[in-house]
């Protein structure tokens, strides 16, 4: 692999992590630029990967650590399920008649969330780790990064709260147990979950 330089390292996490997200929220650019945006970095992110040659297990991409790691995300996604139906009963959200909502829309949300965690914990966290010692600082910069793509939603009052909480513990699984298909797997079923119960709102 070839390592880059720090500086280059936190120049490329800004322009693809941190000044869209900006540009968006105060409305240099309409929201119709999400998309653009989104393909912008998963090229970036791509040509980073390829013209380092990062090997699959710095990608996440294994299966040495399965027996390991996979109570650890079923335990933590079946948790992270129940707290929402708590959180969705104390709140009173109304919940979305699943019937109503198009099977396909759903079915984004697994795209949607390996996108995220490729982005977020297999690309960056790899990222953060070239620049940081620290495992609470790598996963607490992570953290911040993966809340501030969400202050483009509506409903910041209840969206960045979770957001928070829960990009600290994919992080903090991500950062102990690096497998990518179990993170994913867990972040697809606690946003269908979050959507079906009225945390999110499908545009």
């Amino acid at each position: 692999m070839n390592k880059p330089s720090k500086r280059l390292i936190i120049l490329q996490t800004f322009l693809i992590f941190v000044l869209p997200v900006l540009l968006l929220y105060f409305n240099v650019v309409s929201k119709s630029w999400v998309f653009f945006f989104l393909c912008i970095g998963a090229l970036s992110i791509y040509g980073i990967i390829y013209y380092e040659k990062w090997t699959h297990k710095e990608m996440g991409l294994r299966h040495d650590n399965l027996k390991k790691s996979i109570p650890i995300y079923l335990g933590f996604t079946i948790l992270s399920v129940g707290v929402l139906f708590l959180l969705n009963w104390q709140l009173d959200l109304v919940s979305i008649n699943a019937r109503n909502v198009l099977f396909q829309k759903l079915l984004l949300f697994i795209p949607i969330s390996f996108f995220q965690e490729f982005a977020f914990r297999s690309f960056l966290m790899h990222r953060l780790q070239l620049i940081f010692k620290s495992g609470f600082t790598i996963i607490l910069v992570n953290t911040i990064l993966f809340t501030l793509i969400h202050i483009i939603y509506p409903g910041l009052d209840i969206v960045l709260p979770i957001t928070f909480v829960g990009g600290i513990f994919f992080a903090s699984l991500y950062y102990k147990y690096p497998n990518l298909l179990l993170t994913t797997l867990a972040h697809s079923v606690i946003n269908i979950t979050a959507v079906l119960l009225g945390f999110f709102t499908i545009q």
